[in-house]
Protein backbone atom coordinates (compact mmCIF):
# COMPACT_ATOMS: atom_id res chain seq x y z
CA UNK A 1 0.00 0.00 0.00
CA UNK A 2 1.46 3.83 -1.14
CA UNK A 3 2.60 5.30 2.24
CA UNK A 4 2.87 8.91 1.16
CA UNK A 5 5.16 9.56 4.39
CA UNK A 6 7.40 7.51 3.16
CA UNK A 7 6.84 8.56 -0.41
CA UNK A 8 7.64 11.68 0.76
CA UNK A 9 10.98 10.55 2.54
CA UNK A 10 12.35 9.15 -0.55
CA UNK A 11 12.08 11.92 -2.33
CA UNK A 12 13.66 14.10 0.01
CA UNK A 13 16.60 11.65 -0.04
CA UNK A 14 16.85 11.65 -3.74
CA UNK A 15 17.14 15.08 -4.07
CA UNK A 16 19.65 15.16 -1.18
CA UNK A 17 21.65 12.56 -3.45
CA UNK A 18 21.40 9.42 -1.04
CA UNK A 19 19.98 7.32 -3.98
CA UNK A 20 20.86 4.11 -2.23
CA UNK A 21 18.59 5.07 1.15
CA UNK A 22 15.75 6.50 -1.26
CA UNK A 23 15.84 2.72 -2.69
CA UNK A 24 16.20 0.94 0.36
CA UNK A 25 12.99 3.27 1.86
CA UNK A 26 10.32 2.33 -0.77
CA UNK A 27 11.69 -1.40 -1.18
CA UNK A 28 11.08 -1.27 2.42
CA UNK A 29 7.45 0.09 2.41
CA UNK A 30 7.19 -2.28 -0.99
CA UNK A 31 7.52 -4.88 1.49
CA UNK A 32 5.00 -3.65 3.91
CA UNK A 33 8.22 -2.63 6.60
CA UNK A 34 8.17 0.25 8.59
CA UNK A 35 10.73 2.93 7.64
CA UNK A 36 12.06 4.15 11.04
CA UNK A 37 11.98 8.23 10.68
CA UNK A 38 15.47 9.89 10.84
CA UNK A 39 15.48 12.11 14.63
CA UNK A 40 18.33 14.56 13.15
CA UNK A 41 16.68 14.98 9.27
CA UNK A 42 19.91 12.57 8.09
CA UNK A 43 19.53 9.09 6.59
CA UNK A 44 21.64 6.14 8.19
CA UNK A 45 24.88 6.07 7.28
CA UNK A 46 25.09 9.89 6.05
CA UNK A 47 27.36 10.76 9.11
CA UNK A 48 29.87 7.90 7.49
CA UNK A 49 29.45 9.31 4.50
CA UNK A 50 30.66 12.69 5.39
CA UNK A 51 33.62 11.83 7.52
CA UNK A 52 35.11 9.00 6.65
CA UNK A 53 37.96 6.91 7.99
CA UNK A 54 41.08 8.90 7.27
CA UNK A 55 43.94 5.80 5.63
CA UNK A 56 47.36 6.76 7.39
CA UNK A 57 50.52 5.32 5.30
CA UNK A 58 54.20 6.00 5.57
CA UNK A 59 55.88 7.45 2.14
CA UNK A 60 58.97 5.29 1.01
CA UNK A 61 61.71 7.36 -0.48
CA UNK A 62 63.09 5.37 -3.20
CA UNK A 63 66.52 6.38 -4.21
CA UNK A 64 67.28 7.77 -7.66
CA UNK A 65 69.11 5.98 -10.02
CA UNK A 66 71.64 6.94 -13.09
CA UNK A 67 69.30 7.49 -16.12
CA UNK A 68 70.10 5.24 -19.28
CA UNK A 69 72.15 6.86 -22.01
CA UNK A 70 70.53 9.25 -24.07
CA UNK A 71 69.28 7.29 -27.61
CA UNK A 72 68.90 8.14 -31.25
CA UNK A 73 66.35 11.23 -32.13
CA UNK A 74 64.12 10.05 -34.39
CA UNK A 75 65.21 12.30 -36.68
CA UNK A 76 68.55 10.78 -36.53
CA UNK A 77 66.94 7.11 -36.72
CA UNK A 78 65.27 8.11 -39.61
CA UNK A 79 68.36 9.00 -41.69
CA UNK A 80 69.65 6.14 -41.13
CA UNK A 81 66.99 3.85 -42.02
CA UNK A 82 66.94 5.97 -45.33
CA UNK A 83 70.33 5.32 -46.06
CA UNK A 84 70.38 2.03 -45.52
CA UNK A 85 67.28 1.56 -47.62
CA UNK A 86 68.90 3.26 -50.36
CA UNK A 87 72.21 1.38 -49.88
CA UNK A 88 70.18 -1.76 -50.22
CA UNK A 89 68.65 -0.54 -53.76
CA UNK A 90 71.76 -0.14 -55.44
CA UNK A 91 71.85 -3.78 -56.56
CA UNK A 92 68.87 -3.54 -58.09
CA UNK A 93 70.77 -1.36 -60.88
CA UNK A 94 72.03 -4.78 -62.11
CA UNK A 95 68.54 -6.19 -62.61
CA UNK A 96 67.86 -3.66 -65.15
CA UNK A 97 65.09 -1.97 -62.69
CA UNK A 98 66.73 1.74 -63.57
CA UNK A 99 63.44 3.86 -64.45
CA UNK A 100 59.69 3.00 -63.78
CA UNK A 101 58.36 0.26 -63.48
CA UNK A 102 55.86 -0.71 -66.54
CA UNK A 103 52.54 -2.90 -66.05
CA UNK A 104 52.44 -5.54 -68.54
CA UNK A 105 50.00 -4.56 -71.40
CA UNK A 106 46.57 -6.55 -71.92
CA UNK A 107 46.00 -9.33 -74.25
CA UNK A 108 43.56 -9.00 -76.92
CA UNK A 109 41.62 -10.74 -75.63
CA UNK A 110 41.39 -8.96 -72.75
CA UNK A 111 40.42 -5.67 -74.35
CA UNK A 112 37.96 -6.43 -76.86
CA UNK A 113 35.36 -9.73 -77.63
CA UNK A 114 36.52 -12.00 -80.47
CA UNK A 115 34.69 -9.90 -84.25
CA UNK A 116 34.96 -6.83 -83.40
CA UNK A 117 37.32 -3.82 -84.46
CA UNK A 118 39.24 -1.74 -81.80
CA UNK A 119 41.18 0.60 -83.98
CA UNK A 120 43.68 3.48 -83.87
CA UNK A 121 43.16 7.04 -84.87
CA UNK A 122 44.09 10.11 -84.78
CA UNK A 123 42.54 13.98 -84.71
CA UNK A 124 44.17 17.57 -84.60
CA UNK A 125 43.11 21.47 -84.47
CA UNK A 126 44.50 24.46 -83.10
CA UNK A 127 44.89 22.93 -79.97
CA UNK A 128 47.15 20.43 -80.92
CA UNK A 129 46.38 16.51 -81.49
CA UNK A 130 45.61 13.17 -79.79
CA UNK A 131 45.52 9.85 -80.77
CA UNK A 132 42.37 7.54 -79.88
CA UNK A 133 41.05 4.10 -79.87
CA UNK A 134 37.56 3.40 -81.22
CA UNK A 135 35.72 0.26 -80.70
CA UNK A 136 33.24 -1.34 -83.38
CA UNK A 137 30.87 -3.48 -82.74
CA UNK A 138 30.42 -6.44 -84.69
CA UNK A 139 26.75 -5.94 -85.52
CA UNK A 140 27.45 -2.41 -86.85
CA UNK A 141 26.03 -2.46 -90.77
CA UNK A 142 26.06 1.17 -91.45
CA UNK A 143 22.81 2.35 -89.15
CA UNK A 144 23.11 4.56 -86.60
CA UNK A 145 24.64 3.57 -83.01
CA UNK A 146 25.06 5.20 -79.57
CA UNK A 147 28.70 6.37 -79.06
CA UNK A 148 29.44 6.79 -75.53
CA UNK A 149 33.35 8.92 -74.84
CA UNK A 150 35.95 7.24 -72.46
CA UNK A 151 38.18 9.07 -70.55
CA UNK A 152 40.70 7.02 -68.69
CA UNK A 153 42.73 8.25 -65.58
CA UNK A 154 46.01 8.92 -64.63
CA UNK A 155 49.00 6.46 -65.38
CA UNK A 156 46.81 4.83 -67.98
CA UNK A 157 46.23 4.35 -71.64
CA UNK A 158 43.39 3.01 -74.01
CA UNK A 159 43.82 -0.22 -73.91
CA UNK A 160 44.04 -0.50 -70.26
CA UNK A 161 40.90 1.38 -69.26
CA UNK A 162 39.37 -0.94 -71.97
CA UNK A 163 40.64 -4.50 -70.05
CA UNK A 164 39.90 -3.21 -66.90
CA UNK A 165 36.64 -1.62 -67.10
CA UNK A 166 35.30 -4.45 -69.56
CA UNK A 167 33.34 -1.59 -71.48
CA UNK A 168 33.85 -3.02 -74.98
CA UNK A 169 32.13 -6.48 -73.78
CA UNK A 170 29.08 -4.59 -72.86
CA UNK A 171 29.33 -2.52 -75.90
CA UNK A 172 28.92 -5.90 -78.02
CA UNK A 173 26.21 -6.74 -76.09
CA UNK A 174 24.40 -3.12 -76.46
CA UNK A 175 25.56 -2.45 -79.96
CA UNK A 176 27.13 0.73 -79.50
CA UNK A 177 30.69 2.78 -80.21
CA UNK A 178 33.45 3.37 -77.70
CA UNK A 179 35.85 6.06 -78.13
CA UNK A 180 38.89 6.06 -76.12
CA UNK A 181 40.78 9.70 -76.29
CA UNK A 182 44.57 9.18 -75.33
CA UNK A 183 46.35 11.50 -73.41
CA UNK A 184 50.35 11.38 -74.04
CA UNK A 185 52.77 12.07 -71.48
CA UNK A 186 53.98 14.54 -73.28
CA UNK A 187 50.98 16.61 -72.60
CA UNK A 188 51.05 15.60 -68.79
CA UNK A 189 54.01 13.76 -67.30
CA UNK A 190 51.32 11.25 -65.38
CA UNK A 191 49.16 11.23 -68.53
CA UNK A 192 46.47 12.76 -66.43
CA UNK A 193 43.61 15.45 -68.02
CA UNK A 194 44.95 18.67 -67.42
CA UNK A 195 41.32 19.64 -65.93
CA UNK A 196 43.36 22.32 -63.44
CA UNK A 197 44.80 23.80 -66.12
CA UNK A 198 42.81 27.36 -67.00
CA UNK A 199 43.68 27.04 -70.69
CA UNK A 200 41.97 23.09 -70.47
CA UNK A 201 38.49 24.63 -68.49
CA UNK A 202 36.92 26.50 -72.04
CA UNK A 203 34.75 25.02 -74.01
CA UNK A 204 35.95 25.47 -77.68
CA UNK A 205 40.18 25.54 -76.31
CA UNK A 206 42.71 23.45 -74.82
CA UNK A 207 41.69 19.83 -74.09
CA UNK A 208 38.05 20.15 -74.37
CA UNK A 209 37.99 21.36 -77.59
CA UNK A 210 40.21 17.90 -78.68
CA UNK A 211 37.77 15.36 -77.39
CA UNK A 212 35.11 17.28 -78.92
CA UNK A 213 36.56 17.14 -82.09
CA UNK A 214 37.34 13.40 -82.04
CA UNK A 215 33.19 12.90 -81.31
CA UNK A 216 33.10 14.94 -83.98
CA UNK A 217 34.87 13.47 -86.28
CA UNK A 218 33.77 9.96 -85.86
CA UNK A 219 30.23 11.50 -86.17
CA UNK A 220 31.43 12.24 -89.66
CA UNK A 221 33.44 9.12 -90.41
CA UNK A 222 30.49 6.56 -88.97
CA UNK A 223 27.12 6.27 -88.65
CA UNK A 224 26.38 8.00 -85.19
CA UNK A 225 23.02 8.47 -83.42
CA UNK A 226 23.71 12.37 -82.63
CA UNK A 227 20.92 11.71 -80.05
CA UNK A 228 22.42 8.87 -78.32
CA UNK A 229 26.50 10.39 -77.63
Amino acid sequence: MLNHDIVREATRLTRAGQLVEATAVLQRMLRGERTPEPSDGTAPGADARLNPPTIDVKANVVEERESRPRTQSSSTLARSKGRAQFEGMKGFSSLGLRGPIRRTPPSASEIAPPGTKFIECAFSNAAGSRTYKLFIPSRYEGKPLPLVVMLHGCTQSPDDFAAGTRMNFLAEEQNCFVAYPEQPSGANQAKCRNWFRTGDQQRGGGEPSLIAGITRQIMRDHAIDPKRV
